[in-house]
C-alpha cells in the first residue's frame, strides 16, 4: 500500500513538472499587459512619449493572455503518453484549468480597465466600447494565430517586424486561416463576455474611478 502511494506521488510530481515551466513562463507573459494596465489606464496618467511608449509594449504582450487558451492542445499531447486516466484527470486538467483561467482573466481585467478609462476621461462613449472591444480582440486573434502557427513571439515585433507585417499579410489573405481566425475571435469574445458577467457577479475586476487615479 505505501509502495503504492510513493508510485502514485512520483507519477502525480513528474506529469505536473511536464509542464510547469512553460505554464510559468507563460503567466509572466500573461501579466505583463495587466501590469502595464495599473500605470498605463490610469485618470491622473500623463500621456507623454514614455505613455506612449509603454502603450506600444502593451498592444504587443496582450494576445499574451489570450493565447493561454490554445496551451489546452497540451492536455492532449500528455494524455497520449504513458500516463494512467486518473493522473490526468486529477493532475493535468485541474492544473492547466487553474493556469487557463488565470491567464485569461488577465486579458478581461486589461480590457475592463481600458474601458473605465476610455469612458471616465470621455475619450470614447459608452455605446463604443464594443467597437474598442473588437478591435482588441481582431489583434489578439491574428497575435494568436501568428504565435501558435509562425511561431512569432512578441519581441518579433521589435526584431524583425517587416518579416511579421509581411507574413501576417499572406496569413489574413488566406481564406482558410481567416476563417479560422474569424472563430477563435467569436470564441475570445464569447468567453470574454462570460469572463466578464462573472467578474460582475463576484466584484473582481470592477474598476471604479477611485482605483484608476
Amino acid at each position: 500500500m505505501v509502495d503504492q502511494l510513493i508510485d502514485w506521488i512520483q507519477i502525480s510530481l513528474n506529469l505536473f513538472s511536464q509542464s510547469t515551466d512553460r505554464i510559468l513562463w507563460n503567466l509572466f507573459l500573461a501579466y505583463i499587459p495587466l501590469t502595464l494596465s495599473f500605470y498605463l489606464f490610469r485618470l491622473s496618467a500623463i500621456r507623454h512619449i514614455f505613455w506612449w511608449v509603454f502603450l506600444l509594449i502593451f498592444i504587443s504582450f496582450l494576445p499574451n493572455a489570450p493565447y493561454i487558451l490554445t496551451d489546452s492542445i497540451h492536455i492532449i499531447e500528455l494524455s497520449q503518453k504513458n500516463y494512467p486516466s486518473w493522473a490526468i484527470i486529477l493532475v493535468v486538467i485541474p492544473q492547466y484549468t487553474i493556469f487557463i483561467v488565470a491567464g485569461f482573466e488577465a486579458y478581461v481585467i486589461s480590457l475592463i480597465r481600458i474601458d473605465h478609462y476610455l469612458t471616465n476621461l470621455n475619450l470614447v462613449a459608452q455605446k463604443y466600447l464594443i467597437v474598442i472591444n473588437a478591435i482588441a480582440h481582431g489583434l489578439c486573434v491574428v497575435g494568436i494565430y501568428i504565435g501558435r502557427f509562425e511561431r512569432f513571439n512578441s519581441w518579433d515585433f521589435i526584431s524583425q517586424p517587416i518579416n511579421v507585417l509581411f507574413t501576417t499579410m499572406q496569413d489574413l489573405l488566406d481564406g482558410e486561416k481567416l476563417l479560422s481566425m474569424a472563430i477563435a475571435f467569436l470564441l475570445i469574445w464569447l468567453l470574454t463576455e462570460f469572463t466578464k458577467l462573472v467578474n460582475h457577479k463576484i466584484g473582481l475586476g470592477i474598476t471604479s474611478a477611485a482605483t484608476l487615479k
